[in-house]
Formats: structure tokens, C-alpha cells, sequence
């Protein structure tokens, strides 16, 4: 295309087409270049508006855009303008020459017999303008602008615009739409670029957060990124809890957010599935309560939802009106990482509380309770275990298992994927046994992967299980000693007794009669021990001598033993007070049987009485062999002997002393002992001279200290 102009020639007479043409070309090249510096839309409407001046021979002109509410328009680039008219001049769309082209889309050709209402000095407009050219910036069916360049009465060109500059100015008119379009594009891409970046940033830091109010922060602070938000809360749903639960807070009292969290129609917020834009939320029925005295703002409304679930809401204050829609949409992309966040922490949170909640538990078991991750990594240790495997529940909190539990079979039994139980004994600090039982946690638990191992001491158990092994191989030697002796003299009475001798039948007789009154006592201590372990003993108290009891039960002894020492030292007055006196006979039958067995003659058993206010004490004394302090603490106990074996050197079941304690403590009395190894021992027992209580308790039997200051354990 070649343009001409009238009445500008060089003198050379034929080169003005050739270098008009030039020159048209050069500045739409110019301005088309101008074009592509998207990033500085005030650059390139400079350059394209000094184009159209130049090619135009214009002597001033501007280029106007629309306002971002499409109402108004002011001046982006100018040249010749006075600075105080650029910057106060504002056209309404639809008044002035300028506000109608923006208003009709076409472009308008001003000389001097059109009114010039555009200037806001514009009686000095009419004198000085001789003519002017006002086209829009069109781009894609809208108009963003307006071009205006003007010719002056000082101006040198010589003619007035006409149709082929409007032309001219439509075309530069269009490189400035695109110039304009462009730099919007550039602008929301770089807009875009920046909300991507901190959605990027404000997705990339939840996932560095685990605790629910950690989480609820890092969400408020990205909502303010976001949306500009200056204030807000984030309440969660924890799935063990009623209600809703404030996680975080900013720049808003607690009370109001309780308040809206009461309101009728919260629940209505949870069930919403998309994010909502309040304008004014002094009107909102239910986020009303946030707003204070002459306070005005919006909001955003986003449910967390994730996994078909309502995790929690996020409620973040904005200027009124809400924010860009540019910024929900960037802000609703965010909710869905937040809200998998959440879900992740509120579980992490469930897991947590399962875990204190089962470590609590374990901490108050006296028994020792280890809990292994699937790993092999101490979970938890309660204090029971800490103690018995020198553990410390501070520092060996996710150190490996293996090595630590002093027993390989303990290990193996923790760490096994099914579990399982044994009997274990250790040996640290003394020997103990455990029965042992490891469980894998199911599904459905918490935990899920870890293993509980329980230890439940079985010591006590065990020993009274090999106590009672011995007392069943004692009572059979017992039972068959007189049973024995009973079949063989009875066999020879039976036989030939008409032929013995008289002293010899009378011999066997009384044999046969001690032993079958071996056997009473035996089965009646049995039966004694037998209605012990169901109920309390009864007593027929009477009230008797104390003294006398003792000594038929010393003379009776005498008699059993022909050739030991055994002998009464008693105050020369009576003791009569409440007692059963056949109980009490048994009780000194055990305890003199007792002496006898465990010393020689021809050391003396003593028997001492010695009477108080209160109470009477009867002691049983002898100088044999002594008894081991370990066995001391144990010597009243069931089934217990100092030789449990069957083939032990002195008879006995194991229950004497035992029914000693249990008839002294039913009349209210106590029984203890002093020994020490190769100077004998001394039993001894008090009776309070009162009646003692029925429903009372009695009190717990306890040894004394042994001879020569050495104590017994207890």
C-alpha cells in the first residue's frame, strides 16, 4: 500500500510517492515491533502514538484507556499536552468526543465547525484546534481505548485530516489494542504465574506440617496469601469427637468464632462441597457474630473436604466485596491440598491419642508391658519394664529392640509378625518367671504394625506349683511310713500272734497303735489345712488354764519322745483366759514335734510361758542345727520345708507351722521366729487374754530377728 501526501513536496519533483512510501512503512514496522514488548504497555503506547504523530504530522495527541469498571477513561500516553491537563483529565463513556467513540465503537473526523467538548480547557481548545482525529482501540469486538491526534492553528502542515488519516490513525489505533490486549494477557499470565507460585509455596509447606494446629496456621497464612485475607479461622472435625473444634484463630477474638461455631446454621457451612464468597458479612446469618462495631469486610466460606469427607472449614476474612475471582479460583485448587493435609493430621491426631492412650494404659500396669513398632523399634515402655530390662522410657523410645530385653526368646516372641507366649525366666536383678505373651495389633486398633508384649510374673505361681509337686511326694511317704508299719505288724499278729510272746504282742500292738494315730493327726491336719482354704477356723473358746494346756501337750511330747529332755518353765500362777484349748495343743504338738526333729540329744527343748496385762507369749527353744535366714520369711507358709525333698532326712508334710499360724492367728494372736544356723531356734507365739473379735482382722504373721543381730528377710 502506498500513501501519498498533498502538499508536501521535497523539490526533487518526482520522489515523493517513493519516500512517503518509505516512510509510511518504516513506522508501521515501528509500531508493529512496539507491538511485542508485552511487559511495558506505557513504552509501547509511547512508541506507536510517537509513530502516528510522525506519519500524521500531528502536533499533539494522546491515546486513552478504559478504567477497569469500564466507565471511565484517562490518558495513558500523550504528547503535547500540558502534565496538569494529563492528569486531571477524566471522560465519562458517552460524553465528550472521546467518551462516544469509546461508547459507539466508531472512529471521528474533527475540524473546526465540530463542537470540542473533550478538553477540560476548552475554550482554548476551540481557538487553538484546526483539526483532530479520535478513533477507538478495538480488539476482539470490544473497545479497550481511544486515539486521539489533533492539528493545531500553529501546526506546519498545510492541510486539514481527511478520510485517509482517519485510515492511517485506525491502524496505529489497532497496534495500540493489541499492544493493550497483550500486556493484558501478560499481566493475567503474570498474575497467574504468581498465584501459581504461591499456591505452589502454600501447597509445598502443609506438606512439612503434622499436628492439627500446625496445619490450621499454615492454612489461615496461605488464605491470606491467596486472597489477600486479613484474619480468619479454621475450625476441624475430629472423627472420636462431637462438634466441631476451633484449630486456629488470627486477628479475631476467640468468642466470636465459639459464637458462630453455636450458631443454628453452622452446620449448614460443613455440609456445603464448594467455596463461597460473602460480600458483607455483618449481613450473613451465621458469620455476622465476627463482625464488630463499625467493622466492615467479607469473606471466604471453603468446606475442607476430602475423601467424601468434611474434614473442617476455613473461613477467611477479606476486604468487602470479597476478593478477584482469579484469587477463589487459585484459592479453591488450595482447599483440596488442604484439606488432605488436614484429613492427614487429624489422623496422625487419632493415631497420637491411641498411642498416649495405650501407653497411659501400659504406664499403670505393675506388670511389664514393651510395645514394638513393625520395625523392631521400641514404641513404648512402661515404667515395670524400664525397671526390669534397665530401660529408660525417655531415651530408648525408637531404638531398636533387638539387644535390649536380655533374652533372645523374649526378642524373637516381640518381633514375631503372629505373636505368640512362652514361660520365660530372667535373671536380672533376681530370678524371676514370666509368663509371656506377645499380640500383634489388628486393624481397626491404631497402632496398626506394632505388638504389645505383656509379662506376667508367674514366680509365686511356679513355686507354689513345685511346693505342692514336693507336698504331694511328701504326703505319699508320710501316708505310707505308719501305713507300712500298720500292714506289717497287723500281718503278724494276724498270723501267728497266738505264738509271741506276750511282750512281744504288746509291743506290736502299740505300734500298730502309734502309728494309726500318726495317721489321724495326719488326716486331720490335712482336713484342718483343707477348711482353712475355704473359711476361717472356728474356735470353742472356754476359759482355762494356759499353763495346763501346755503342760499336757509337754507331758504328751515326753512321752512320744522317751529319752529328750523336754520340759515346762512357767509362772508358779494360773493364766486362765478365753482360748480353745484343744487348738492350742495342736499348735505346741507342731511346734515341740518341730524342735525335736531339727536337734539332738541330749540338748533340752524349753518350753518358756511368759504371762502380761494383755497378752501371754509361749516360746518353744531348742539348740539344734538352725535354720538358713533365706528360709526364715517363708517357714509359715503352705506346703513349705526347709528339705522339700521326698528323701529328706526328717519327716514332716510341710503344713505344721503353717496350721500354727493360722489357729494363733484365729485367737487373735501372732507367731514368729528367731534362729541362726548351728545354734537353734526359737519359735514362739502370743495369745491375747481378751476374746478376740469374730469379724475382726487378725493381724500378719512376721518373723523376728534372728540371733546375733542378724535379721530375717521379710
Amino acid at each position: 500500500m502506498v500513501f501519498q501526501r498533498r502538499g508536501h513536496d521535497d523539490g526533487d519533483g518526482g520522489g515523493t510517492v517513493d519516500r512517503l512510501s518509505r516512510d509510511d512503512l518504516a513506522a508501521f514496522i515501528s509500531a508493529a515491533r512496539s507491538v511485542n514488548q508485552a511487559g511495558d504497555l506505557a513504552g509501547t503506547l509511547d512508541a506507536i502514538l510517537d509513530e502516528a504523530i510522525r506519519l500524521l504530522d500531528a502536533d499533539e495527541g494522546s491515546i486513552m484507556l478504559l478504567s477497569r469498571d469500564r466507565q471511565t477513561l484517562r490518558i495513558r500516553a500523550s504528547r503535547g499536552l500540558r502534565h496538569e491537563v494529563v492528569g486531571a483529565t477524566r471522560i465519562q463513556v458517552g460524553q465528550g468526543i472521546s467518551g462516544y467513540v469509546a461508547a459507539s465503537g466508531q472512529p471521528m473526523l474533527i475540524d473546526r465547525r465540530t463542537p470540542v467538548e473533550r478538553y477540560p480547557d476548552e475554550g482554548e481548545r476551540q481557538s487553538n484546534l484546526r483539526s483532530a482525529v479520535s478513533v477507538p482501540l478495538r480488539t476482539r469486538g470490544s473497545v479497550e481505548g481511544v486515539l486521539n491526534l489533533n492539528l493545531l492553528d500553529s501546526s506546519t502542515r498545510s492541510e486539514d485530516f481527511d478520510d485517509l488519516d482517519v485510515e492511517l490513525a485506525v491502524l496505529f489505533a489497532e497496534y495500540a489494542a493489541a499492544a493493550v490486549h497483550n500486556a493484558q494477557l501478560y499481566q493475567q499470565a503474570r498474575r497467574r504465574g504468581d498465584e501459581m507460585a504461591r499456591l505452589f509455596e502454600a501447597s509445598h509447606v502443609l506438606s512439612g506440617a503434622i499436628d492439627v494446629p500446625d496445619v490450621a496456621e499454615r492454612i489461615l497464612d496461605a488464605a491470606g496469601d491467596l486472597v489477600r485475607a486479613h484474619g480468619g479461622f479454621v475450625c476441624v472435625l475430629p472423627q472420636d469427637r462431637v462438634g466441631p473444634e476451633v484449630a486456629a484463630y488470627r486477628d479475631v477474638p476467640r468468642g466470636r468464632v465459639l459464637a458462630v461455631l453455636r450458631r443454628e446454621g453452622f452446620a449448614e457451612l460443613l455440609r456445603g462441597s464448594s467455596l463461597r464468597t460473602v460480600g458483607d458479612v455483618g449481613t450473613d446469618p451465621v458469620l455476622a457474630p465476627l463482625v464488630g462495631r463499625d467493622e466492615t469486610f467479607g469473606a471466604v466460606v471453603a468446606p475442607l473436604v476430602s475423601s467424601d469427607a468434611v474434614r473442617g472449614l476455613l473461613v477467611a476474612l477479606t476486604e468487602p466485596g470479597g476478593p478477584a475471582d482469579s484469587a477463589v479460583r487459585s484459592l479453591t485448587t488450595y482447599t483440596n491440598h488442604a484439606a488432605l493435609a488436614l484429613g492427614k493430621a487429624l489422623l496422625f491426631q487419632s493415631v497420637r491419642t491411641k498411642e498416649d492412650e495405650l501407653t497411659s494404659l501400659a504406664s499403670a500396669v505393675p506388670d511389664p508391658i514393651v510395645i514394638a513398632d513393625e520395625t523392631g523399634r521400641f514404641l513404648a515402655i512402661n515404667p515395670a519394664a524400664g525397671e526390669q530390662f534397665g530401660l529408660s522410657p525417655k531415651f530408648d523410645i525408637g531404638a531398636p529392640v533387638a539387644g535390649k530385653l536380655r533374652s533372645a526368646e523374649l526378642e524373637a516372641l516381640l518381633l514375631s509378625p503372629d505373636g505368640g507366649r512362652a514361660d520365660v525366666t530372667l535373671f536380672s536383678p533376681h530370678p524371676r518367671t514370666f509368663r509371656a505373651r506377645a499380640t500383634p495389633v489388628r486393624p481397626g486398633q491404631g497402632l496398626v504394625g506394632a505388638r504389645i508384649l505383656t509379662l506376667e510374673d508367674v514366680t509365686a505361681e511356679k513355686e507354689m506349683e513345685q511346693l505342692k509337686a514336693d507336698f504331694v511326694a511328701v504326703i505319699g511317704h508320710e501316708l505310707r511310713t505308719p501305713l507300712t508299719m500298720i500292714k506289717g505288724y497287723a500281718g503278724t499278729l494276724a498270723k501267728r500272734g497266738e505264738q509271741m510272746p506276750p511282750e512281744a504282742r504288746s509291743k506290736a500292738l502299740v505300734a500298730v497303735h502309734d502309728q494309726a494315730q500318726r495317721l489321724e493327726r495326719l488326716v486331720e491336719d490335712l482336713l484342718l489345712v483343707s477348711r482353712v482354704e475355704r473359711s476361717r477356723p472356728p474356735l470353742h473358746l472356754d476359759r482355762v488354764d494356759l499353763v495346763d494346756v501346755v503342760q499336757r501337750a509337754v507331758d504328751h511330747a515326753a512321752r512320744q519322745h522317751d529319752g529328750r529332755d523336754i520340759r515346762l518353765v512357767a509362772p508358779p500362777r494360773e493364766l486362765r483366759f478365753p482360748l480353745d484349748a484343744i487348738k492350742v495343743e495342736q499348735v505346741m504338738h507342731h511346734l515341740i514335734d518341730n524342735a525335736v526333729k531339727f536337734s539332738e540329744a541330749p540338748e533340752s527343748i524349753v518350753v518358756e510361758i511368759e504371762g502380761g496385762e494383755d497378752e501371754v507369749e509361749v516360746r518353744v527353744i531348742d539348740r539344734g542345727s538352725g535354720i538358713f535366714s533365706g528360709d526364715v520369711p517363708h517357714l509359715f507358709e503352705r506346703f513349705h520345708q526347709v528339705d522339700g525333698s521326698a528323701t529328706r532326712a526328717h519327716g514332716g508334710t510341710g503344713i505344721g507351722l503353717y496350721i500354727c499360724r493360722t489357729l494363733v492367728e484365729a485367737h487373735g494372736g501372732r507367731i514368729k521366729v528367731r534362729s541362726a544356723l548351728g545354734r537353734g531356734s526359737t519359735f514362739s507365739f502370743t495369745l491375747p487374754t481378751t476374746p478376740p473379735d469374730p469379724g475382726g482382722v487378725r493381724p500378719t504373721t512376721v518373723p523376728d530377728e534372728a540371733a546375733d543381730g542378724e535379721r530375717a528377710q521379710p
